[in-house]
């Protein structure tokens, strides 16, 4: 028996069988391959013993579970009643319990892969906005040298290479997800800029993890009430991002401050540092000095604490970027926020020039080089539907706005969606979006309950709604498709085929 395979049973506290080789670790059986250890854990539908033979038949040397009501005669199976308890063993050499799937994995994966420090992580998490903070806190290191890691809806990108899609399908990767995103990249990065999704704090994802630099709740809006069932719960998992490290820089939007007081159990006000637009004596503060379609200035206001006092200096830093609507630089002010020490970093008696920042794919894009005025945003809540529209009708005389609402979700949203599109926009094409098992006719019935129709056309076909949004447009108007952003797929009747706006659109303007 080898010497890794000796500690590895230690920390499970089994012995193999003889002559077990282990290549990786997973608890999806999309993943196994040949020498896999599986791990059946607790799932939101099902435990995962259910799927301990399909592992087993396609490669893997063991698996190990914690379902009591789960039996087996094999060898290589094995019942762990405590995997998921907090745990502190001799191989353990952390500072605080972790539980055997984490210290199992760190060892397997960690073992001649330690990087020198361990990689610090800026989490956030919002109903909106999420990605785009996330990703421009990612170039914000890199352009300020450091080797960074950007983890979320888009995948994941070192640096500025070609973003992987290959790792998970999840906003936020589980546990298993992430050390095997560490060991693809070898640990060759300091930071680690993550999207945080309510289902993954609900579901613990990464509990244990310890690096949290600064975590962030964006805003929270009604969202995912068919998986969380109540505003209440769903504000309640977002809350939760408080918990994963005790040591991190915790921020908040100011409008939030008032929910503050339910969660004294997770987090003291005072250790929270709020962020506004309104409030000048927030503790950091923004404003928005100049703001067009192809450059934006602003002004952020800080306190910093006095590292010989205990008052708290005013620092005062001006910023110009390309970033536009308005609430992107909300966003970018939370990226800039979750770095800390700005004034290392940024000069104040300069305008630090940020125009390297791009916001990712299907945000807020303004499709270049073609003669009309198209943006494609992932805007697909009520919330993201008003940040969005209010703030882009400034820059137009008409909007023509195209949407869709998915099929098998929240169907409360739907009418208050197309209620906020027929606000803002001249005209409003509903369509299709991953309908799902979900008739058009019926998720379309759904959103005109309690709306007048004047400016609505219902057009089934997305391909064709854009087409003829494109027609509605003049020179100094915008057609907005919402809903799918960066997304390439459309799913209908249990089919899933390539669809693409973007690629709609250069059709058109080609």
């Amino acid at each position: 028996m080898n010497e890794l395979n000796h500690c590895l049973e230690e920390i499970l506290g089994i012995n193999f069988p003889e002559g077990t080789k282990i290549s990786n670790a997973t608890n999806s059986t999309d993943k196994v391959k040949e020498d896999s250890i599986f791990f059946g854990l607790p799932g939101a539908n099902c435990h995962g013993s259910k799927y301990i033979n399909k592992a087993l038949d396609l490669g893997a040397s063991i698996a190990i579970h914690n379902d009591i009501n789960y039996k087996s005669t094999k060898d290589n199976v094995y019942f762990i009643e405590d995997l998921e308890t907090p745990y502190v063993g001799r191989i353990s050499l952390c500072k605080s319990q972790r539980n055997k799937i984490f210290e199992f994995l760190d060892f397997i994966y960690g073992e001649g892969n330690k990087a020198p420090y361990p990689p610090k992580i800026h989490a956030f998490t919002g109903t909106n906005g999420k990605t785009s903070t996330a990703y421009l806190c990612h170039q914000l290191f890199n352009h300020l040298g450091y080797d960074s890691l950007y983890i979320g809806t888009l995948g994941v990108q070192q640096n500025d290479a070609k973003i992987n899609k290959s790792f998970t399908s999840k906003t936020t990767p589980d546990i298993f997800e992430y050390f095997e995103i560490l060991n693809f990249y070898k640990n060759n990065f300091s930071q680690i800029c993550i999207e945080v999704s309510s289902h993954a704090l609900e579901q613990n994802r990464l509990k244990y993890i310890e690096e949290f630099a600064a975590t962030s709740i964006l805003n929270i809006e009604k969202d995912h009430l068919d998986y969380h069932k109540t505003e209440k719960a769903y504000q309640d998992a977002k809350f939760k991002i408080f918990n994963l490290s005790s040591e991190s820089i915790k921020i908040i939007d100011e409008d939030l401050k008032g929910s503050m007081e339910s969660y004294k159990s997770i987090v003291d006000i005072n250790d929270v540092t709020f962020i506004s637009n309104k409030n000048r004596f927030s503790d950091i503060y923004y404003e928005i000095i100049e703001s067009s379609i192809e450059k934006t200035t602003f002004l952020l206001t800080l306190k910093v604490n006095d590292k010989k006092t205990t008052k708290k200096n005013i620092k005062r830093f001006k910023f110009t970027c390309t970033l536009f609507p308005d609430f992107n630089i909300h966003n970018l002010v939370f990226a800039l926020s979750s770095i800390g020490n700005l004034e290392e970093y940024f000069d104040e008696n300069i305008v630090n020039d940020l125009s390297f920042l791009d916001l990712p794919k299907g945000r807020s894009e303004l499709i270049p080089n073609i003669s009309s005025n198209v943006i494609i945003d992932y805007a697909h809540n009520p919330g993201a539907f008003n940040f969005f529209l209010s703030s882009l009708e400034k820059y137009f005389e008409n909007l023509v706005v195209v949407f869709g609402c998915g099929g098998n979700r929240d169907k409360s949203k739907r009418s208050e969606m197309l209620k906020i599109a027929i606000k803002h926009a001249s005209k409003v094409i509903f369509t299709s979006d991953n309908s799902r098992d979900e008739g058009f006719d019926d998720i379309y019935k759904d959103a005109i309950e309690n709306n007048t129709l004047e400016k609505v056309i219902p057009i089934r076909d997305r391909e064709k709604a854009i087409i003829h949004g494109s027609t509605l447009i003049g020179e100094n108007d915008c057609l907005a498709i919402l809903g799918k952003g960066h997304e390439e797929i459309q799913e209908e009747n249990g089919i899933i085929s390539f669809f693409s706006d973007h690629e709609v659109v250069n059709e058109i303007y080609k």
